[in-house]
């Protein structure tokens, strides 16, 4: 056996389902033994959307998305996809081919310290020089993505270690089963009745969940801490969800401040925050006033040690998994007594309803180009049906944070905290391979939807059907907003007809031509067993300034 034909059995037993690849120099015998293996290869067809796909699919799963390309501009390609996880602490597991090494020096081919480009965003990045090696360095890069907070590792192996044999007889049989990031572990009692103290006394206390809540399956904890102590609860913007369905307590997401939740400015007023499994950075101002409150007790909850005293130093820090933490904290507030904060929930719910409230008004004109908010009303139809959602874009990201983020379930997916656009094609297919009985419905920008626009042939040839609304407005928009008239440069284009690209494509094209079109069109898309994408051109207006282009009174 050779090493490449041991690590696919390895993944194979430990659960990977599908390998995303980019065929080329060093990977020949990896894939030949994924064959035998009959270990499913998603071959794309730029290797950034291979990351994309790896990093989506570990969002979605809590299991390791591993992504196999060639050496030098396949490693560097995949690059993105790689520091996206770490921005976001998603397991993920890059390898990447490399010339045989006996010319290692002399100019070989694609010859390139690839683990020194990829350390700096890994948690875990090596070199396997020797087939002796193999076995260790493969089990310490995986134990690594799925260990503490999770996070993408990286080992550059030669072709010469993979095609090298393996001796079978030294080495340990592996175990079958799901290799996954899902923590469990206590929190220090002493610890846990110390927070209980500050929550009990506090207030005005707020909770900020993040990813690290959704790693530790934490939602049903979570639903009955928040029903037992009326806190208030925030999610972090572009991190992975765990608010399944809508409650009281859940009062949206961070940052944008009254342009996207104006409930986040309460967030100031507080006398003790919870921070659970989220860390403490520039969506919220970095624990800094006046997003954040200074004078506040800060408990953080995290299965990371070294997350606690990042940013900011709490008064309580718990290390644990989020789940078991909460379950700790609710049984000891339920042993000593918890006033209820409803009146101070019913505060912070009173001023997000404002800034909806406004906008429940406004944008329902049938006038084309479409509103923003018009489009996101039309996709938040669909959302009771349980669909997996996915946003890509800037601008009219923006419309669909501040009016669909009601509750915020595992099966939504956005970027992450990186904020790269132009990874929603590509997500799109990991994230309906992780769910494949639920359609899919991704919302996009027309500027992110360029960036890999090809990857609709690799959905159509692996039986990933979505649907994409591309909210078109010929410009980076948020960007254009930012600059004066006349000085709109590198950020407006022309128009792309994104509908007869994926008929060219394979796929079924719509292009929207009245506002009472896309509801329909939307339908139509996710009962079809293909790519459906859905061209609609938009006001070209953010959040900002829409009422000030096409408010009441305006000229459209």
């Amino acid at each position: 056996m050779n090493g490449a034909q041991w690590l696919v059995r390895l993944l194979h037993r430990q659960g990977v389902e599908h390998i995303w690849v980019l065929h080329g120099n060093g990977l020949f015998t990896f894939l030949d033994a994924c064959v035998d293996a009959d270990l499913q290869v998603v071959d794309v067809r730029n290797e950034q959307a291979a990351a994309y796909m790896a990093d989506a699919w570990a969002a979605m799963t809590g299991r390791p998305g591993v992504v196999a390309v060639s050496a030098g501009p396949g490693h560097t390609n995949a690059l993105t996809g790689l520091a996206n996880a770490w921005w976001d602490g998603r397991p993920m597991v890059l390898i990447s081919g490399a010339s045989p090494q006996g010319t290692e020096g002399a100019d070989t081919f694609q010859e390139l310290d690839q683990v020194s480009m990829a350390r700096p965003a890994c948690k875990y990045a090596a070199k396997v020089h020797h087939i002796e090696a193999l076995p260790q360095q493969v089990h310490t890069a995986f134990a690594t993505a799925v260990g503490g907070r999770p996070g993408p590792v990286h080992l550059t192996i030669p072709n010469d270690v993979f095609a090298a044999e393996l001796d079978e007889a030294q080495l340990r049989p592996e175990p079958i089963g799901l290799l996954q990031a899902r923590p469990a572990a206590a929190g220090d009692d002493r610890l846990v009745q110390q927070a209980a103290v500050l929550l009990a006394s506090a207030r005005k206390p707020f909770m900020l969940v993040g990813s690290g809540a959704f790693y530790a399956r934490a939602w049903e904890t979570l639903r009955e801490f928040a029903s037992l102590t009326d806190i208030p609860i925030l999610s972090h913007i572009w991190d992975r969800g765990c608010i399944e369905q809508a409650i009281p307590q859940y009062v949206g997401i961070t940052r944008g401040g009254q342009v996207t939740n104006s409930a986040l400015p309460k967030l100031a007023e507080a006398d003790v925050v919870l921070v659970v499994g989220a860390r403490v950075d520039y969506r919220v101002a970095g624990g800094r006033p006046p997003v954040f409150p200074r004078e506040a007790q800060i408990i953080r909850v995290d299965i990371e040690p070294a997350e606690i005293n990042r940013a900011i130093t709490p008064a309580v820090g718990i290390v644990g998994d989020p789940q078991t933490v909460l379950r700790q904290l609710a049984g000891e507030l339920q042993r000593t007594g918890c006033d209820s904060h409803a009146s101070w929930l019913a505060e912070v719910r009173a001023a997000r309803q404002v800034l909806l409230a406004k906008w429940d008004a406004l944008g329902h004109e049938d006038v084309w180009p479409l509103p923003s908010i018009r489009v996101c009303r039309e996709i938040q139809k669909f959302l009771p049906r349980d669909i997996t959602l996915l946003i890509d874009g800037g601008n009219i990201g923006q419309w669909a944070h501040m009016c669909l983020f009601d509750r915020h379930p595992s099966h939504w997916l956005t970027c992450g905290a990186s904020g790269v656009v132009g990874w929603g094609f590509s997500g799109a297919i990991a994230a309906r391979l992780a769910r494949p009985t639920h359609p899919l419905l991704l919302l996009s920008g027309d500027g992110a939807a360029g960036f890999n626009l090809s990857e609709i042939s690799t959905a159509l040839r692996f039986g990933a059907p979505f649907v994409v609304v591309v909210a078109h407005d010929g410009a980076w928009g948020i960007v254009a907003e930012g600059q004066p008239e006349g000085r709109r440069i590198a950020s407006q284009f022309g128009e792309i007809r994104f509908d007869r690209v994926a008929q060219a494509l394979g796929a079924r094209g719509v292009y929207i031509e009245h506002a009472s079109q896309l509801g329909p069109a939307i339908e139509e898309g996710l009962a079809a067993n293909t790519v459906t994408v859905i061209h609609t051109p938009i006001q070209w207006a953010s959040l900002h300034t829409w009422e000030e282009r096409f408010g009441p009174g305006q000229t459209r």
